[in-house]
Parts: structure tokens; sequence; C-alpha cells
């Protein structure tokens, strides 16, 4: 006696998934909006770092026509410190701005973008006749500690009153503001500014 079992069940059929032709469409049409808008991104990004950096050749154009305006009629060396100190920092803004727009044409992202914000926003505000010597951002904490020189006091509650203005800073609470008189050749004071309670000379 021969007894046949049938082992066949429909649930063991391989299933087929089939996308339309309109799915499939949209998925695409959904793919190219996205590069799209990626690439717009990303040429607007380049575009204001380019223009940045030619806002800073400009820069260094002015300044290097000063000093030559100085030279011709014999400048004080106290103008002349300030000068390389403007150079110094526009050449470093310009070393930025370059290693930025170079990440930026290779798609990486650029660390610490936030900082360099923060840095720029407390030299852009730097009036003529007052220039900083050291500027420590902490990212962790948000302490800001500045030293410098002006060559009048004056020019230092401008400076502040002119840092609320920059989004990243305004609201700063500046806890420690040190001013003392120069002792070398270089008239003006030398300052101190800081957002914690105590910090050393």
């Amino acid at each position: 006696m021969k007894q046949q079992i049938n082992l066949y069940q429909p649930i063991f059929r391989k299933q087929q998934i089939i996308f339309s032709a309109q799915t499939i469409a949209w998925l695409a049409l959904g793919l190219l909006l996205l590069l799209v808008v990626w690439s717009l991104l990303i040429s607007q990004r380049v575009g204001a770092l380019e223009r940045q950096l030619d806002n800073q050749r400009a820069a260094e154009q002015r300044v290097m026509a000063q000093i030559a305006e100085l030279g011709q009629d014999q400048p004080d060396e106290s103008d002349r410190i300030a000068l390389e100190q403007e150079i110094e920092r526009l050449n470093q803004r310009r070393t930025d701005l370059r290693q930025s727009l170079a990440a930026m044409h290779q798609r990486q992202p650029v660390a610490d973008s936030r900082l360099h914000e923060r840095y720029d926003a407390l030299a852009r505000q730097r009036p003529a006749g007052l220039w900083l010597t050291e500027l420590r951002l902490d990212e962790q904490h948000g302490d800001i500690a500045m030293r410098g020189r002006a060559l009048a006091a004056r020019l230092l509650p401008a400076y502040l009153d002119a840092l609320s203005s920059e989004p990243l800073i305004s609201g700063t609470g500046f806890r420690q503001v040190r001013l003392y008189e120069s002792v070398d050749e270089i008239p003006g004071v030398i300052f101190s500014i800081s957002t914690a309670a105590e910090t050393s000379r």
C-alpha cells in the first residue's frame, strides 16, 4: 500500500517584490532633488568663503598701502608695531579661510567652525588703535580671556560695546576688566579682559 504525502505549502513559495514604474520614477526624482539641494548648499558655502578670501586680500592690500605711506612719513614706533600686529592677524585669517575653502571643495567638514567664527567676531569689532596680544577661548565652558594694548583707554569701552552687536558674543558677561599703564616705550595702556572671576596676570 502506497500513500502520497504532499509537502508543498504556499508559504514556501518565493515571493517577488515588484515596484511599479511610477514608484521607481518617484524614488529617482526624490534622489535627484536631494542631490540638487546638496549641490546648492555646497555652492553657496564655497561662494561665501571665496568672497571672504577676496575681502581678506583687499584688506591686506590696504594695510600694505598704509605701510608704504607710513614708511614715507617715518611713522612712530607704536604705529609700526600696530600695523605689524594687523598684518600678522590678516595673514592668519587668510590661512584659515584657505583651509576652510579647501575643505569645502573636498566635501569635508571643517572642525571647530564655530570657534573660528568667535575669533572672527572678536577681531572684527576691534577699533583702530587697539590690538590683541593674547586670546583664549574655552569652547567647553564658554569662557573668553583677552589681553592687548590700546593707544587710549577710551578705546576699550568702545570695543566692549561693539562686541554686543555680534550674535556669538552678545550677552557674554565680562566679569573682569583690568587696565595697566604702559611701562615701555609704546604709549597707551595694557588691558586684560575675562569672563572668569579670577585670572592670573
